[in-house]
């Protein structure tokens, strides 16, 4: 008679290609050789403070440019897309800032779409009515940047759904309160002031869509009120900043230690006021480190980028991709065939190597393996957007043990060499027994219901051991091999 045993250890498999698997190394590596650059595209006009910036009401209409990136005979017809903002104080700096022109760059060779901006500047730096009025007008030509490129979409090859915001610096005082300051109650009470500088989404272009971004990338940024993070906060966030910031707290205070600046929160605050509110950022803080570590003044380098550089933007691009990929993930069952079940989070595609030379392109395929032994089963899953995942479970198919499927029990590695970990994801406690290869009872063992138990095997000889699972009635037998 018939039976079959298998055992799962779910395993991320990015570097093994398969022939059948369509992987591609799209938003991982530079796949593109050229890119297109188009520059001074105007996304809006708005009332800019004219120098000195001592008076609020003397303003002048600005054109609002942004430069756009994007990969050259690329058939994708939408992408995930970033917004650079550029460093500065809100007094200086551009779109051709060379961090942000880096970014840029980068990611369009990758297969991204990207965008630096400029944005409006100017404030009265000795008085915090103006501060505030300058860190909102540009929270607001950020704002009006994403608006254009949703409006545009189809121009650009744009996924509307994917555009993030990465500022450094000031540009990470507008990304903060892009995702944060997204309501008109929350709006600085200095931007009602004569002249109104409007509602969030009211100035720059008229284009009826929001200006709030998918995703934040915040390089020594600071947010005026950590009470603008709610529960419903849910969009992904990466926090870079060196605990030893003199130009923009990593804690709390105002920046430069201008008392003029209205103090604000800093990414440690930024980040345990998210983790409070159930959404854990990722963050990269390093100990000692100060303003721009990664070794640019004002987002330009004097130099050569230091290894900090490598670090910051490889955690931004992995941040990215985490975003809008979709997660592989599949259960097997054993019925006289292996049926597999896709569990798999927003994929369009899936793709199958059963470890024995025999592809699928079935979302749930069945398949019965040739002969006896083990197999690695490889789910490939991608979605529209060309991203992809993969993860792998071992199988192993053999003949003469009589048993059913135990619903809700797994056990991992196998083969185990030190320690074997039994899992009860049931809702009854199981027996555990383990017995020899002449079914002499070696070891019993109890795991309560939506428990694990570690078990050491490494006082076991190495050989071929039987697991019997006792569930109420149910009396199920799985092979082990302890090395």
């Amino acid at each position: 008679m018939k039976a079959f045993s298998l055992f799962a250890s779910l395993l991320i498999s990015i570097s093994s290609l398969f022939s059948q698997i369509p992987y591609n190394q799209r938003y991982i590596e530079p796949v593109f050789d050229n890119i297109i650059i188009e520059q001074d595209v105007v996304y809006g006009n708005a009332p800019a403070l004219l120098f000195p910036y001592l008076n609020e009401s003397l303003t002048s209409p600005q054109d609002l440019f942004m430069d756009i990136y994007r990969p050259e005979n690329d058939n994708l017809d939408k992408r995930p897309t970033l917004v650079c903002v550029h460093s500065g104080a809100f007094v200086s700096g551009t779109k051709l800032a060379e961090d942000m022109v880096a970014f840029c760059d980068s990611m369009a060779h990758r297969g991204y779409v990207a965008a630096s901006i400029d944005y409006r500047l100017g404030m009265n730096v000795l008085s915090p009515e103006s501060s505030t009025r300058g860190v909102y007008r540009g929270i607001q030509d950020g704002r009006a940047a994403i608006r254009f490129l949703k409006e545009n979409h189809q121009q650009y090859g744009i996924d509307t759904n994917n555009i993030y915001i990465l500022g450094s610096s000031a540009g990470a005082y507008i990304g903060q309160h892009n995702l944060f300051m997204d309501t008109e109650e929350e709006r600085p009470p200095e931007s009602y002031n004569t002249p109104d500088l409007g509602c969030l989404d009211c100035s720059g272009n008229s284009y009826a869509n929001s200006g709030k971004a998918s995703g934040l990338i915040a390089l020594w940024g600071a947010l005026q009120d950590t009470i603008f993070i709610i529960n419903t906060d849910t969009i992904p966030v990466y926090l870079v900043h060196g605990t030893a910031d003199a130009t923009v707290p990593f804690v709390y205070g105002s920046a430069f230690g201008n008392p003029a600046f209205p103090p604000t929160y800093g990414s440690s605050l930024v980040a345990e006021r998210l983790e409070n509110t159930g959404n854990k950022p990722e963050t990269y803080f390093v100990f000692g480190e100060g303003h721009e570590f990664y070794g640019t003044n004002n987002g330009d380098w004097p130099g050569s980028p230091n290894s900090y550089w490598d670090t910051v933007f490889y955690s931004t691009q992995s941040f990215m991709y985490d975003i809008h990929k979709p997660t592989a993930g599949f259960r097997v069952e054993a019925y006289g065939v292996f049926e597999f079940y896709d569990e798999s989070i927003s994929a369009s595609g899936w793709y199958w190597d059963f470890g024995d030379g025999n592809y699928s392109t079935e979302q749930n395929p069945t398949h019965e393996f040739p002969e006896e032994g083990y197999y690695k089963v490889t789910q490939f899953v991608e979605n529209g957007l060309n991203s992809w995942d993969t993860t792998s479970t071992y199988v192993d198919f053999f003949v003469g043990i009589e048993r059913k499927t135990s619903s809700g029990f797994n056990m991992y590695p196998n083969p185990a060499e030190n320690q074997i970990t039994f899992i009860n994801s049931g809702n009854n406690p199981i027996i555990i027994e383990i017995k020899n290869y002449f079914g002499a009872t070696i070891d019993k063992v109890v795991v309560l219901e939506n428990c694990r138990f570690d078990y050491q095997t490494a006082n076991l000889d190495p050989g071929l051991y039987f697991v019997v699972v006792t569930a109420k009635i149910n009396r199920n037998i799985h092979k082990l091999i302890v090395k």
